[in-house]
């Protein structure tokens, strides 16, 4: 129990660490420049048209995670079935928001690209608490939490400050490989959570990177940060599809079938 509450209380303080660096800094406001992708070539008259069209996979992932729902053996409580449907309603509106936002990148398209974002990444944290610290945690921190993510979205749009978005954004991703660490899973099929995190990670790279690609591929990094992040989804869903729980489900013992006094020893005779 204590090495339990040294882990949790591990995760707190470094995710407390990184809201403090964030107050501590001063406003954050988007970047201009930000808007301004390497490849925006129009092709068949769509502009941006790969940063558009690889959109396309986050709706194909939607629709593979409907096997992750169906499997049976995939949840042992009900949260978290609604939690993994979170999960697959806000990847394809990310999939819708990012194609919104890209035919005509500004400020107020952002928006709808990024309140999905947040509420993916706040459904598979609170997932992940549940599989690993508690499941009584997970299922109330679910729905707080990803009101919280889209409070920082549209914080941002109305004060210009990016720092609130930043803590759920990379606080979430910070928080997944240290509760991967420390704790273990519930279920089987744990390791390709880790996957998620990797190809996470990587998008976040080619992204940052999106020039330099460009000069080694017309699309630029852009594009490909959108396949890998699908990629990351698709890895944690066909995680869900294929887990098991690793003990099963502790049921209320059942009541006799019958009332009344038990029969003592030699009443019948």
């Amino acid at each position: 129990m204590a090495t339990s509450y040294c882990r949790v209380g591990s995760i707190a303080a470094v995710v407390s660490l990184l809201m403090i660096y964030f107050i501590a800094v001063p406003p954050v406001a988007q970047d201009p420049g930000y808007h301004s992708f390497a490849d925006a070539r129009t092709l068949h008259g769509m502009r941006n048209f790969w940063n558009v069209i690889s959109n396309v996979p986050f709706f194909l992932v939607a629709l593979y995670g409907v096997k992750a729902i169906r499997a049976r053996s995939a949840f042992v409580e009900l949260w978290e079935r609604m939690a993994c449907c979170i999960l697959l309603a806000g990847t394809a509106a990310v999939g819708a928001g990012s194609t919104y936002y890209h035919l005509d990148p500004d400020d107020a398209r952002l928006v709808w690209d990024r309140l999905p974002m947040t509420v993916v990444f706040m459904s598979l944290v609170t997932s992940t608490i549940g599989e690993r610290v508690s499941m009584k945690a997970g299922r109330l921190l679910l729905f707080p939490m990803i009101l919280l993510g889209l409070c920082t979205v549209l914080y941002w749009r109305s004060s210009g400050d990016l720092r609130p978005y930043c803590v759920v954004q990379f606080g979430s991703m910070l928080a997944m490989p240290l509760i991967l660490a420390k704790f273990s899973s519930r279920y089987s099929a744990a390791g390709w959570v880790w996957g998620t995190v990797a190809l996470y990670v990587l998008a976040k790279l080619v992204e940052l990177l999106d020039r330099e690609i460009a000069s080694c591929i017309p699309t630029g990094g852009h594009p490909l940060k959108h396949l890998i992040a699908a990629g990351a989804v698709f890895l944690y869903v066909t995680s869900v599809a294929i887990r098991r729980p690793l003990q099963a489900p502790v049921m209320a013992p059942r009541p006799l079938p019958f009332r009344g006094a038990p029969l003592c020893h030699g009443a019948s005779q």
